[in-house]
């Protein structure tokens, strides 16, 4: 079922990657062992079906990179520590900034409602505002929810769509909630503000997105890329399956575009690309003071909160911020500590998981965030 690759990853980036408390006694054993207690874990991520998994932990000046298994099956190629991946919805993050900039430079405000930037486009489009998009609580359908959206690719793997075209989907389903009752995520959001950055700034969102975050931060291995993904990459798989069921072997993503994620998930990068990004921002080097408070300002939303682009995960030993994503058959955690003492990014390269897969994956999650210590 073709739904199964974005909205089962809403369901795995904010609800299973974030309910890590489920590991806490698995923690209290791992504390017992050293650093290289990490090694069986990740051997068991690929026992349990992934073909291949990247982990980048940085905890203070010492960063550490394991990789196993492929980025690739046919030719086989083995995963490496620079390898360049989808990060899915970890592109909400980056966007966001890329939104909050413009609001520190007086060019868009939070307040702006999307009627004045997109007239006509969304109905009801005068009650929702910049703020309502950023943090999920616009009340929009979300696209992926549309059969129609994937559609094309059965046929033409190569579609390309417009994100307007995306953003009618949506809009042709009525709103859930009104605007600011309560949050609900929806990547018709982050098109949206990907819409007004053009709107705002006269300039493609790539363009943004590079000349404002990508080369000033030195981010050589991180592009917008909507369609493919050009030179060596880890592989995004995709299982078939029925009902949550595995149903067959992964079949290799590669040839199919991402149009349809666009400012919702089009990003691609590579770990220490991503632990750089956050740590810079979380350390405040990339937005104001109050902007980066404003991002960091959280709402309930399910067992995790989320602000504006930003999501806070709870574990047995606090809090994560970051995001995760899940596009095409690759799933992406970067996880930090507030301040960016520690963080970790790890890359899964199949989706969806079967249940063992999904407690491998955890455990490598909560193990390198928490540390051992």
């Amino acid at each position: 079922m073709r739904l199964l690759r974005w909205r089962r990853s809403t369901l795995l980036a904010l609800v299973v990657m974030g309910c890590a408390l489920s590991a806490v006694g698995f923690l209290a054993s791992s504390r017992e062992s050293d650093e290289d207690g990490l090694d069986p874990l990740l051997e068991r991520v690929v026992e349990a079906g992934s073909p291949g998994v990247l982990l980048l932990v940085r905890d203070g000046s010492t960063i550490r990179t394991d990789v196993r298994g492929v980025a690739a099956r046919d030719p086989a190629r083995q995963v490496r520590a620079g390898d360049r991946f989808r990060i899915g919805s970890v592109t909400k993050t980056f966007v966001a900034t890329l939104v909050l900039q413009l609001v520190s430079e007086g060019r868009v405000s939070l307040d702006d409602t999307v009627q004045e930037w997109l007239p006509g486009l969304v109905p009801g489009g005068r009650r929702i505002t910049v703020r309502h998009l950023l943090s999920h609580t616009s009340g929009l359908f979300d696209y992926v929810e549309d059969p129609q959206v994937f559609a094309p690719n059965d046929q033409a793997p190569a579609h390309a769509w417009n994100p307007r075209r995306l953003v009618e989907i949506a809009v042709a389903h009525p709103p859930p909630f009104a605007p600011g009752r309560r949050f609900a995520y929806s990547s018709t959001n982050y098109l949206l503000l990907g819409l007004i950055v053009e709107a705002a700034t006269g300039t493609p969102l790539g363009q943004q997105l590079r000349q404002r975050i990508f080369e000033p931060l030195g981010l050589h291995q991180t592009t917008f890329a909507p369609r493919f993904i050009r030179g060596p990459h880890i592989h995004g798989h995709r299982a078939p399956s029925h009902q949550g069921v595995i149903t067959g072997a992964a079949v290799d993503t590669s040839r199919e575009a991402a149009s349809w994620t666009w400012a919702a998930g089009a990003i691609v990068s590579s770990a220490d690309d991503l632990r750089r990004f956050f740590a810079l921002l979380l350390e405040g080097r990339l937005l104001p003071t109050g902007l980066l408070r404003e991002m960091e300002t959280l709402v309930p939303a399910g067992s995790l909160r989320y602000g504006l682009g930003m999501a806070v995960f709870p574990t047995p030993c606090g809090n994560a911020w970051g995001h995760t994503g899940n596009v095409q058959g690759t799933v992406a955690v970067a996880w930090n500590r507030r301040d960016a003492s520690r963080q970790i990014v790890l890359v899964v390269n199949t989706y969806p998981l079967s249940d063992d897969l999904e407690a491998a994956v955890r455990r490598v999650q909560i193990a390198a965030f928490c540390g051992t210590d």
